[in-house]
């Protein structure tokens, strides 16, 4: 799927006022120094961390704490469309300041890009059809008693089942919306994929499926910005430790991800 690149040229307490209705204090704070104008590259592919509302807005965890970053900034805020495959490149060659779309930091990512902390966990975990998640005592145990496993091709999540289900039969599924009626039929008996994923399967799906509640694998989420921007990255950094310390994080993962692993 392709996205055009849009823009939103709105200052951040509009913005949260406007979109997000958090209810937290909207009065913008003095500019951050050398920091004047957020650009936040953003592929809405990805609910419930990055989507787009039925009129085309950003929306989601990561365009939420875009406006929120904005608000600490005291600057305005633009939102680029994008497929996943050029953000880094529109980061790397200056089109944007700072990738916010559900970014799992990996080695070979670090390599090219500078990421601000880690600020949520979103591993590795499986669903089943519902009623059957408390079959499985432990992550190990699962993993052991996994006689058929539905992945996403080329994933993460296909590499770790290969890996670590010795006895499960991996089958691929090419349509998420596919699953519920996989996992009634015994085409598998778990899908693996991301918290995050699996999160917004659940919710679309109540009553049909159910999370398993163990990590499977740890990730992390966090945000990437160039590596020679070393202010924004200290002011981004900043913003995530205020917010965890003032429990504003953990308010907006909650709204987004109401099943979430802590």
């Amino acid at each position: 799927m392709k996205f055009r690149f849009a823009r939103l040229l709105v200052p951040p307490a509009a913005l949260l006022l406007a979109a997000f209705s958090t209810g937290c204090a909207t009065s913008a704070p003095a500019p951050a120094p050398g920091i004047t104008f957020l650009r936040v590259g953003f592929s809405p592919d990805y609910p419930p961390l990055c989507m787009k509302s039925d009129d085309g807005r950003p929306a989601g965890l990561e365009a939420e704490l875009a406006a929120a970053l904005a608000e600490e900034l005291g600057c305005p805020c633009e939102i680029g469309y994008f497929e996943f495959k050029d953000l880094f490149d529109a980061l790397l060659d200056g089109r944007v300041d700072i990738l916010m779309s559900g970014l799992t930091v990996t080695p070979a990512r670090a390599y090219r890009v500078r990421f601000c902390k880690p600020y949520m966990r979103n591993p590795l975990v499986a669903v089943s059809r519902a009623g059957w998640a408390g079959a499985y005592g432990s992550a190990a145990q699962l993993l052991s008693a996994a006689t058929s496993v539905g992945v996403l091709r080329h994933t993460n999540a296909e590499s770790f089942a290969r890996q670590h289900c010795p006895r499960a039969r991996i089958v691929h599924v090419s349509d998420y919306d596919t699953v519920p009626r996989d996992l009634a039929d015994n085409r598998y008996s778990l899908n693996v994929d991301d918290l995050a994923t699996l999160v917004d399967l659940a919710a679309r799906n109540p009553g049909a499926v159910e999370i398993v509640p163990y990590p499977l694998q740890q990730q992390e989420i966090a945000w990437a910005v160039h590596p020679d921007n070393a202010a924004l990255l200290s002011a981004a950094n900043a913003a995530i430790d205020k917010w965890k310390a003032t429990g504003r994080l953990d308010k907006m993962l909650d709204k987004w991800l109401p099943g979430r692993i802590r």
